[in-house]
């Protein structure tokens, strides 16, 4: 009976606490936070039962049981003799009722996160805040190994000290060394994405068995120098930085130069550009020193980045809060590891971002031109950059564009002819629907013969400076409702810098420097764990885009610190860093079962073995063309997109494009708004989120597709044609099969099973079908689609 009275008890406190999360909370933030948060006028803040039972000048705000003794209450209720709350907008009967509830029931408060055992500071941090972990220096002691095994290297590969002192504190036993044959294939898919030869898996076999270490080397340096490398990387960051080759605006506008930011990625992970200097040029590439024309426009283009910030609805044009918002989230989780739109409404409910923080970063990008791409309110863009510049170009075009804004009037009159057809009668003889949509059709195809003929000046999809200038706090993210101006400047857990009002720019340059500031603890921590995390299936932080309160704690500190010191020491450079990774004996385990550790660490955290990872869905394509000779190599250019002078897209008749191509998938055309099937199916990302991990799914679809699709049957086939052809007897073609696709050879029980199926198979349907089944089957097994 006592069991059943506490579960009873605690149902009801949950319930209570329920009641204040979904009714009381959002009401306190939407009403009083504003004034009664941080800022705390009259001395009280209402953001913790804590600080409304201790009250302000005017003491306690609540009496928990007791509404009508409740200050709170008498001055939303009207009761108080004095004091009106809000001053602004009375709340509402059915929202007073809310408090009345509330306060009668106790004034039932969820347990928060963490609790502040001292007062904040005058931007509302506390110490306990600002002594959270990420916002930390980086370890002395990782800093003083980093430097260590710089300067005097050792055959002890540092994480694996690292990775052992915790193994042993835990009584875990590593696992045995990979099979040479699955490192290879582990190595290769890990830096190129691709699967590895039958010849370049016998050489490094018979390498590694004469020398482990040495073939190892050889092969991390062979793979980081091909080109394929930045294919594949390239691809974890624009995972990141959601990129697609359209706008996302609700007519979905193609951006026929998005793929120069793209082939910037793939280049810059290439050429190793330090990270510190990649981070600088995609926020302010257009204002940093360059050396030479192509040096500079490289750096103009970087800023794409900036301008695949998504565009919403019908007028994104009237609309650039939401752009900037976009920005901002994806620039605090891709490279700080904070989800910094949280702080847009209302101060961040967790970690130290109030939000004047964030309009002292939204002034910095309201000071900042984005380039319009095109909508249904305003098909015509505006502000690209042009790489001969803004007045040499408007010289050059300005003849052809008298003669084009004619002709758009023009068109824009005969929409609106035609769309009237929609809102009230028209009864002119001779003229209805069919005749308006003619006139408005002969204009645009005049424009599209002018196109022909306008000078074909390259531009980049780019920002470029505004007019610089603070912003006002947005009231609850309305940019109608505005506040106090803001000082553009940093987050203030992360030095709080502020923008010099003797400098006349937006603010863009100074931010990158911020950001990308050895000192700042953050940005070399997120971009270790994230390589960390590619190459192991998890990061040393498991929720690699938010290093704040309500993200993983890192299962290896120490480690953390030590890859983020040694990436600044060595030039902030990528390929270093993998070197070190890919050359441990941590990486290189197997991944073999062991009772005792799973019974201890059941998920791997202490990596005790390796984590068997499912290809993704551009290495599953990448893999199958290339086995079946399809794939083409080289790297993609401009998609075939229509002139874009042409574009009049529309809500309801949105631009649609899909472009065959046998190119590596980082090439292919990424839309916003419809979905690639393929890589929907197999779990990519669409370009309209940040991802930073992306969860593999196991769902019937992908088993069907492999049956059933014509993609899979056609390239199954063609593997069968070439197998047919060039190895003439049944053990050859079986041992290039499971060598090709499997990265081993096949033992005598598969064999023999396989023969038999063959066999029966080719007499009852013919050598190429059974042969082209079974290559379909060996392509949908889990032996292929996953990684040892």
């Amino acid at each position: 009976m006592a069991s059943q009275a506490f579960a009873k008890e605690e149902t009801l406190a949950t319930e209570k606490e329920e009641f204040f999360e979904s009714r009381v909370r959002p009401l306190l933030a939407r009403k009083c936070y504003e004034c009664h948060r941080r800022k705390a006028e009259g001395g009280l803040r209402l953001d913790s039962l804590k600080d409304m039972l201790a009250g302000g000048t005017s003491g306690p705000a609540i009496v928990p049981g007791k509404p009508q003794q409740s200050l709170l209450w008498k001055v939303i209720a009207k009761q108080h003799s004095e004091i009106t709350m809000p001053p602004s907008e009375p709340l509402k009967e059915g929202e007073v009722r809310v408090f009345e509830k509330w306060i009668t029931e106790g004034a039932a408060w969820p347990k928060p996160i963490r609790l502040s055992s001292t007062g904040p500071d005058e931007y509302g941090i506390t110490d306990e805040e600002r002594k959270f972990w990420s916002f930390q220096p980086l370890s002395p002691a990782a800093i003083a190994n980093a430097t260590s095994v710089r300067n005097t290297p050792s055959s002890q590969n540092p994480i694996d000290t690292y990775i052992t002192e915790i193994q042993k504190k835990h009584g875990i036993p590593a696992a045995d060394p990979a099979e040479a044959q699955t490192l290879i294939r582990r190595i290769t898919y890990d830096l190129t994405g691709l699967p590895v030869k039958p010849h370049e898996s016998s050489e490094f076999v018979a390498d590694a068995s004469k020398d482990r270490r040495h073939a190892v080397e050889a092969l991390v340096n062979r793979l980081l120098s091909s080109p394929h490398y930045g294919e594949r990387w390239a691809q974890h960051w624009l995972d990141l930085v959601r990129y697609a080759d359209t706008a996302g605006d609700a007519a979905d506008f193609p951006i026929p130069e998005a793929y120069k930011y793209r082939n910037y990625v793939i280049d810059a992970f290439n050429a190793d550009k330090p990270y510190d200097q990649f981070i600088k040029e995609q926020i302010a590439g257009d204002l940093l020193q360059s050396n030479g024309e192509n040096n500079r426009w490289e750096r103009t283009i970087a800023t794409g980045y900036l301008t695949i910030s998504r565009r919403i609805g019908v007028s994104p044009q009237s609309q650039p809060h939401i752009t900037i918002e976009d920005t901002l989230d994806n620039l605090g989780k891709s490279f700080l590891g904070l989800s910094i739109g949280c702080a847009r409404c209302h101060d961040h409910k967790f970690d130290p971002i109030p939000t004047a923080d964030y309009y002292a970063l939204y002034g910095i990008f309201s000071s900042t031109t984005y380039p319009h791409a095109g909508a249904e309110h305003k098909p015509y863009r505006e502000n690209f950059v042009y790489r001969v510049g803004d007045k040499q170009a408007q010289e050059t075009l300005a003849v052809f564009h008298e003669e084009l804004n004619k002709l758009r009037k023009q068109e824009r009159v005969a929409f609106e002819r035609y769309r009237s057809f929609q809102t009230k009668p028209i009864n002119i003889p001779g003229y209805n629907r069919e005749t308006a949509w003619q006139e408005v059709q002969e204009l645009r195809n005049q424009i599209a013969i002018l196109a022909e003929d306008f000078p074909p000046l390259e531009t980049a999809y780019a920002v470029s400076e505004g007019d610089p200038g603070n912003a006002a706090i947005q009231k609850q993210g309305n940019p109608r409702s505005l506040g106090p101006m803001v000082q553009r400047g940093f987050l203030q857990v992360l030095g709080g810098h502020l923008l010099d009002d003797a400098i006349d720019q937006s603010g863009r340059l100074q931010l990158a420097d911020w950001i990308a500031d050895p000192d700042n603890p953050l940005t070399a921590r997120v971009i270790a764990n994230r390589i960390w995390h590619h190459h192991f299936g998890r990061g040393i932080v498991s929720s690699t885009s938010d290093f704040g309160a309500r993200g993983s704690s890192p299962s290896h500190p120490q480690l953390l610190d030590f890859l983020a010191a040694y990436l600044i020491q060595n030039d902030w450079s990528i390929k270093a860093l993998h070197r070190l990774i890919l050359t441990s004996d941590t990486y290189q385990r197997g991944n073999q079962h062991l009772s005792h550790n799973a019974e201890i660490d059941p998920d791997n955290i202490y990596l005790w073995r390796a984590n068997r990872r499912r290809l993704d869905a551009e290495q599953i394509r990448d893999s199958i063309l290339a086995i079946s000779g399809k794939l083409d190599l080289t790297p993609a250019h401009r998609h075939p997109l229509p002139h874009h002078l042409t574009y009049y897209f529309r809500q309801h008749e949105p631009y649609v494009g899909r472009f065959d191509s046998d190119k590596r998938t980082i090439y292919l055309f990424r839309q916003r708004i419809r979905k690639n099937i393929f890589l929907d199916t197999f779990d990519a990302p669409d370009g309209n989120l940040h991802v930073g991990v992306r969860r593999p799914t196991n769902t019937s679809l992908q088993s069907l597709y492999f049956m059933n699709s014509a993609f899979i049957q056609d390239e199954a086939n063609r593997i069968t044609s070439s197998l047919l052809e060039s190895h003439p007897d049944f053990s050859s073609r079986i041992e290039w099969c499971y060598q090709t696709l499997f990265g081993r050879k096949p033992n005598a029980e598969e064999l023999e099973k396989n023969h038999q199926l063959i066999s029966h198979a080719s007499t009852s349907s013919g050598e190429p079908t059974a042969w082209s089944s079974l290559i379909r089957a060996m392509l949908s097994s889990n032996e292929f689609l996953f990684v040892d």
